[in-house]
C-alpha cells in the first residue's frame, strides 16, 4: 500500500510541474508586452498622478476618482474601474510586462484554492490532489484559451473579466464554508461573503449575473436537501444566501442603472428582447461546447480519474450523497454555460467579445471536471462494472501511468501546435515579439517627451498577435487617438499616413 501510495505521489507531483512548466513560455513572453487601447483611457488620471507625485496613496485615491468618472459617463462597473485605473503601465512602460505574470498567478491561484478548498476541507482528501487537479485544470484553461492576448496580455479587457472569474470562485468557497454543519468563525465569513458579492457586482455584467444565479442556486439547493444529508446546514445557508443575494443584488443595480451605462446602452439599438436572447444564448453557447470538445479535454479527464475517484468515494461516505441525476447535472452545466451569454445579447444584440469567450470557457473546464466526477459517482453506485474501475483507479496500477503517458503524448502531438505556450515560443523564437517591444521602447520615449505638442507616430511593422490589440489611427479624433493623447498630455496624435 505504501508503494502505491509513493507511486501516486510520483504521478500527481509530474502533473504539478509539467502543468506549470508549460506557463514558462507565456511569463517570458509577458516580457514584450506594451499597453494598447482602453489601457491608455482608464489609466490617464493615475498615470499623471504618478508622475506628478510618485505617491502610491494618491494613485488609488485617483483609480477612485476615475470610477467615480467612468460611473457618469461610460459605464457603471464600479469595481472593475478601479482596477483597470491601476494597470502595472502607469509606473513606467516596462512594468506592463507584469500583466501576463499576474493574470497567470490569477488564474493558477483561483483555481487551485478552489479545488484545495473542495478536495482537502470539504472532503478530506490530501491536500497535494487538490493542489494537482487545480494545477491540470488551470493548463487545460491557459493553454485552449479562445484568446490570450485579450486573457493574459491586454490588462484592461483580461483583469475585467478574469480577475472577477476568480471572484466568482471565491465566493462559491466561501458560501461552501457557510453551508457547513458547524463552520468556524461564521460571522466573519458570512461578512466575507457579503464583501465579495459587492465586488462581484461592481465587475463585468456576465460574471456579475452568474453570482446572482449561483447565491439563488445555492439556496435553492439547499432548501431541497434532505436534512440527513449533512452536506448542507438548511438553516443557516438559506439566511446567508439571503443576506448575501440581497447584497448582490444592490450591486448589481447601482451597476446597471449608472448614467454611463444610459449612455453606452444608447449605442446599441439592436437588441433582440427576452426570447430572442434566451434563443441566441443557447445556440451561442452549445457551439462553444462543441467547439471545445477535443482530445485535450478528453485526456484531462482521463488524467484526472486518480483523484476524482477517491473524491467522489470521500464524498459518498462522507456525506452520503447519491449521485443519482447525471442527466440533470449535465443540463444544468449546459444551461450555465449559455446564460453567460445572455448579458451582452441582451443589452447589445452580440455575444460578446473574445473575452467573454474565455471566461466561458474556464466555467466549461470546471464544469466538465464536475460532471466527470459526478458520472464517476454515479457509476460507482450503480454499475458493479464501474466500481471495480473505480477500485482499480484507487489502487493506481501501473497501466495507469503507462496509458496516462501514452494520451498524454498524444494530446501533445494531436493539439500541441495550438497550445499557447507554442505559439508564444514561436513569437519569440522568431524576433517578432521582440521587434514589437523595440517598437513599442521608441514610441513611449517620444510620448513622453512630447507633452503638449503634435505628435506623428510610425505603425507597427511587427504585430504579433497574441500582444498586439489595436493602434492608433490616422485620424486624431479617434477614440484611441484621444485616449493617448490625455494620456501622455499631448496636443494631438495621429499614425503617420500611408500612400
Amino acid at each position: 500500500m505504501e508503494k502505491l501510495q509513493a507511486r501516486k505521489k510520483v504521478y500527481l507531483w509530474l502533473l504539478i510541474l509539467l502543468s506549470l512548466c508549460a506557463l514558462i513560455p507565456l511569463a517570458v513572453l509577458s516580457k514584450y508586452n506594451h499597453q494598447s487601447g482602453d489601457d491608455y483611457g482608464y489609466a490617464y488620471r493615475t498615470f499623471q498622478i504618478w508622475r506628478e507625485t510618485h505617491s502610491f496613496w494618491n494613485v488609488i485615491k485617483e483609480a477612485f476618482a476615475t470610477s467615480a468618472e467612468f460611473y457618469q459617463k461610460w459605464q457603471g462597473l464600479y469595481a472593475s474601474a478601479v482596477l483597470l485605473a491601476l494597470e502595472p503601465g502607469i509606473f513606467g512602460d516596462k512594468y506592463y510586462a507584469l500583466t501576463g505574470i499576474l493574470l497567470i498567478a490569477i488564474i493558477v491561484g483561483a483555481n487551485c484554492a478552489g479545488t484545495v478548498y473542495i478536495f482537502h476541507r470539504k472532503c478530506g482528501c490530501p491536500r497535494l490532489e487538490g493542489f494537482a487537479a487545480g494545477c491540470v485544470m488551470s493548463f487545460l484553461m491557459i493553454e485552449w484559451m479562445p484568446s490570450a492576448l485579450q486573457g493574459l496580455y491586454w490588462y484592461n479587457g483580461a483583469m475585467n473579466y478574469v480577475f472577477f472569474h476568480a471572484v466568482l470562485l471565491l465566493l462559491l468557497c466561501v458560501l461552501l464554508s457557510l453551508a457547513g454543519e458547524h463552520p468556524r468563525r461564521k460571522a466573519g465569513r458570512a461578512v466575507l461573503a457579503v464583501l465579495l458579492a459587492v465586488l462581484l457586482a461592481g465587475g463585468n455584467h456576465v460574471t456579475a449575473f452568474m453570482g446572482i444565479l449561483l447565491i439563488v442556486g445555492f439556496g435553492i439547493f439547499a432548501a431541497v436537501k434532505k436534512r440527513r444529508q449533512n452536506l448542507i446546514d438548511r438553516k443557516s445557508t438559506r439566511l446567508n444566501c439571503v443576506i448575501t443575494l440581497a447584497a448582490m443584488v444592490a450591486g448589481f443595480l447601482f451597476n446597471v442603472t449608472s448614467p454611463g451605462t444610459r449612455i453606452r446602452q444608447s449605442y446599441f439599438s439592436d437588441r433582440p428582447g427576452v426570447a430572442g436572447t434566451i434563443v441566441t444564448a443557447v445556440k451561442t453557447g452549445i457551439a462553444c461546447i462543441n467547439s471545445w470538445m477535443g482530445l485535450a479535454v478528453i485526456v484531462t479527464a482521463v488524467l484526472l480519474l486518480p483523484v476524482l475517484l477517491p473524491l467522489v468515494k470521500k464524498i459518498r461516505g462522507q456525506y452520503g450523497f447519491s449521485f443519482r441525476y447525471p442527466l440533470l447535472v449535465f443540463v444544468l452545466s449546459v444551461a450555465w454555460l449559455c446564460a453567460m451569454f445572455c448579458p451582452p445579447i441582451y443589452a447589445m444584440g452580440t455575444p460578446g467579445d473574445v473575452r467573454l469567450t474565455n471566461v466561458v470557457y474556464f466555467s466549461f473546464v470546471w464544469l466538465f471536471v464536475l460532471n466527470e466526477a459526478y458520472l464517476c459517482g454515479w457509476a460507482r453506485l450503480e454499475a458493479s462494472g464501474a466500481a471495480a474501475l473505480s477500485g482499480a483507479a484507487g489502487e493506481f496500477p501501473g497501466s495507469f501511468l503507462i496509458t496516462a503517458a501514452v494520451l498524454a503524448v498524444g494530446m501533445i502531438i494531436g493539439c500541441g501546435e495550438n497550445m499557447t505556450a507554442w505559439q508564444a515560443y514561436l513569437l519569440i523564437r522568431s524576433g517578432e515579439a521582440q521587434e514589437y517591444s523595440a517598437e513599442a521602447d521608441e514610441r513611449y520615449a517620444v510620448l513622453c517627451d512630447s507633452a503638449g505638442e503634435d505628435v506623428v507616430l510610425k505603425a507597427y511593422t511587427a504585430k504579433p498577435w497574441m500582444l498586439f490589440l489595436d493602434d492608433i489611427t490616422e485620424e486624431k479624433s479617434d477614440w484611441r487617438n484621444e485616449y493617448m493623447r490625455v494620456y501622455f498630455g499631448l496636443n494631438s496624435v495621429v499614425l503617420e499616413q500611408t500612400e
